[in-house]
């Protein structure tokens, strides 16, 4: 009788507070579900940190698979955020060390799988003498802590080939030891048909205006500003921007003068997204030359929400987002440019009819980025 092939075991090691508010963690919590939907025994290995979010990981992000979680101490009494973010890193790497070394002892066997949120805490993971895979999510700078880690890991992905070229060359790592995968969509979160109309309802909206649409959380990277000219450009059209409050974009991006047609929404909880999705008549990518990683080296899981969305979609014409979508898909705006964005927010908002062959190949697009796909991948590279 052949024998049955044992059962794929990772242990998924993430420096993060889960759950969070964080883009990161939505993407860290999907992969996760995703491996577990494809059989693999995961256990995802966070540091015990102090969460306001009282939700279970599972609740948060609405999945449908139960994740094996085990939280490990770290210290905290930094002076400030850097001091504090540095010693709970650096505790989470020997507190992981130490587990996973328990975990050898008594005979048990796995993959070590990492993600790079932070410049040091996956250090010590060379060191176990396990095979393990690496995802990084933008460019990396010559260190001896990335040079030690990359000489070692058995397997890289990265969100998108920009990463990759910048790895190999810096670090002269093999292209076969590299695949780009961008970021997922859970298509199930939007499989719920529900109108304009009444998501505008339950968000207490108004009906009869335009509404492009922006989510988002705020970061200086991103080019914010210009969604202050775009606003400022669209004639009888609302602008809403969800991602955070009136104080932190005026603090980013030091405007105080918001236009009146531009409604600044605060957060809005990761089950909700699709909601204010659905409430749009037209939803908007930025991205700017500006800033390399906003520019080169971002996946932006945005993009993929908005295909899945059924909506309009303006797009800053940047090479991280043409690696996902096309002219057939969005209209590309130039970046850094608010006229031309403004004209192609117009133009989606006012014409749905003309729209509509982009919103059928942008939901078929949307497809091809399941979190399933994108765990099937990286399963099929680990066990190369």
């Amino acid at each position: 009788m052949d024998k049955k092939p044992e059962k794929l075991k990772i242990y998924y090691i993430a420096n993060a507070r889960m759950p969070t508010e964080k883009a990161h963690g939505i993407q860290l919590a999907k992969m996760c579900e995703a491996f577990v939907k494809q059989g693999v025994d995961l256990e995802l290995i966070l540091p015990r940190k102090i969460n306001l979010e009282k939700d279970s990981i599972e609740s948060f992000y609405e999945l449908r698979s139960p994740l094996k979680v085990k939280k490990l101490p770290v210290l905290h009494f930094g002076t400030s955020y850097w001091a504090d973010f540095t010693l709970s890193a650096l505790t989470f790497s020997i507190s992981y060390f130490i587990y996973m070394i328990l975990e050898k002892l008594k005979g048990r066997k796995g993959v070590i799988y990492t993600i790079d949120l932070d410049y040091f805490s996956f250090s010590l993971i060379p060191l176990l003498g396990m095979p393990y895979f690496m995802e990084i999510h933008g460019e990396k700078k010559n260190t001896l802590a990335h040079r030690l880690m990359f000489r070692s890991v058995r397997g890289i992905i990265t969100i998108n080939r920009y990463i990759k070229r910048q790895l190999m060359e810096t670090f002269s790592i093999p292209s076969e030891k590299i695949i780009v995968h961008p970021n997922g969509i859970d298509l199930d979160l939007f499989s719920g048909a529900i109108s304009r109309d009444e998501a505008r309802l339950k968000l207490g909206l108004k009906k009869d205006v335009a509404i492009a649409l922006y989510t988002g959380q705020f970061y200086d990277w991103k080019g914010l500003e210009i969604l202050v000219s775009l606003a400022s450009r669209l004639d009888g059209i609302y602008l809403y921007v969800v991602g955070g409050t009136p104080e932190e974009f005026k603090k980013l991006t030091g405007i105080n003068e918001i236009p009146s047609n531009m409604v600044i929404a605060g957060r809005a909880e990761f089950k909700d997204i699709p909601l204010w999705l659905a409430a749009s008549d037209v939803l908007a990518v930025i991205g700017t030359k500006k800033n390399n990683y906003s520019y080169l080296y971002t996946s932006p899981m945005k993009l993929f929400e908005y295909l899945a969305a059924k909506r309009p979609i303006v797009a800053s014409e940047t090479p991280s987002n043409k690696e996902i979508v096309s002219e057939k898909e969005v209209l590309f705006y130039e970046p850094d440019n608010a006229d031309d964005f403004a004209e192609k927010v117009r133009f989606a908002a006012r014409n749905r009819d003309a729209m509509s062959s982009y919103i059928d190949a942008g939901l078929r697009k949307a497809k091809e980025f399941s979190w399933e796909n994108r765990a099937r991948r990286i399963i099929e590279f680990i066990n190369l």
